[in-house]
C-alpha cells in the first residue's frame, strides 16, 4: 500500500513530519466536507419513483452517476 500523504509505496504516514501529517489530514477533512455537502445538495434534486415491489422509493443510477462525474 502507498503512502497517503506522498503516494510512494515505500514510505509511510510516519515517515513525515507531525507538520506535514497535520497539513495532509486538514486538506483531507476539507475535501471531504466539500464533496459531502456538494453531494447531499444534488441528491435532494435526484428524481425518485415509487415502486410497487418494494418499500421504498428507485431513483435512476444514471442520473446518480452523472451527480458523481459533476463533481469530479
Amino acid at each position: 500500500m502507498s503512502c497517503e500523504i506522498c503516494g510512494r509505496g515505500n514510505c509511510t504516514r510516519a515517515f513525515h513530519s507531525l507538520d506535514e501529517q497535520n497539513e495532509h489530514d486538514k486538506v483531507a477533512d476539507n475535501t471531504k466536507e466539500y464533496i459531502q455537502r456538494t453531494l447531499l445538495k444534488k441528491l435532494d434534486r435526484i428524481t425518485t419513483y415509487e415502486s410497487e415491489e418494494t418499500t421504498g422509493f428507485l431513483v435512476s443510477i444514471d442520473e446518480v452517476k452523472s451527480i458523481i462525474n459533476d463533481i469530479i
